[in-house]
């Protein structure tokens, strides 16, 4: 989900959402520059190990219910990324892996504007994340916490512009919007920290056992929640037909 987040969508008589978008890719750029200026080497193998199972694995996504978004099984993958990679690598999986995310499915067409957004917000989050630990790391924290601290801004960069947009071009309550997508997706993002974690505690190499070891335990991960946000979509219709048989019942009984 990256999302988590990843985003909605923005309604053309929407001025606002159209400025927060257009001010969301100017930050995205501004970032991509920065990292072209920062480029001084590779890690060759793990960079497009992660680059490769990120962008197969972001089509494996979850729409969140009641909500204008999604969540990807790519989301730990980019979280290593950060942890582990340089700027511009780290950059790159995220790009990438949003990118494929936020192409749609039929019947769905394909917008430029919410796909700019969805990899905007993407390249934000990746930024803030690896900027995060780093600084956080140069205080002499523990590697744990400074890579808890990188997801953690990644978490909150990630869902916040989406809670955003969504309430912009919905006009849905901001901070509602986002407790819903936190709801929905926190347990998503912890465990997905923890998979980073161990990648991290194990040595840091992205090789490819312990790459399709993650990719089989967040696909388990991604089958649970299709499972139960397909019983809460069930279950809402149930309810509120249930609601309208006792309505029913109470005006023939007055």
């Amino acid at each position: 989900m990256s999302t988590l987040g990843n985003a909605g969508t923005t309604n053309s008589g929407s001025r606002t959402a159209h400025v927060f978008v257009g001010f969301t890719g100017i930050c995205a750029s501004a970032i991509l520059i920065h990292a072209l200026f920062t480029i001084h080497g590779w890690h060759s193998w793990e960079f497009l190990s992660l680059l490769v199972v990120a962008a197969l694995t972001s089509r494996l996504k979850i729409k969140l219910p009641g909500l204008n978004g999604n969540m990807s099984v790519s989301l730990p993958f980019i979280l290593i990324a950060v942890t582990q990679l340089s700027l511009p690598e780290a950059l790159a999986v995220a790009a990438s892996s949003i990118f494929i995310q936020s192409v749609p499915r039929a019947p769905y067409k394909f917008k430029p504007v919410q796909m700019m957004f969805n990899v905007s917000t993407g390249l934000v989050a990746a930024e803030l994340g690896w900027q995060t630990l780093h600084r956080v790391s140069v205080l002499n924290f523990t590697p744990t916490l400074s890579l808890l601290a990188g997801c953690a801004a990644y978490f909150f960069a990630s869902t916040i512009p989406v809670a955003m947009i969504i309430s912009l071009s919905e006009n849905r309550e901001a901070f509602r919007t986002w407790s819903e997508i936190v709801h929905l997706s926190f347990p998503y993002y912890l465990a997905s920290t923890g998979l980073a974690s161990i990648a991290a505690a194990i040595g840091g190499n992205a090789s490819w056992p312990m790459l399709v070891g993650m990719s089989l335990v967040m696909f388990v991960t991604y089958r649970s929640y299709r499972v139960y946000f397909g019983l809460v979509g069930t279950s809402a219709p149930a309810s509120l037909t249930a609601q309208g048989l006792k309505a029913k019942s109470a005006n023939t009984a007055s």
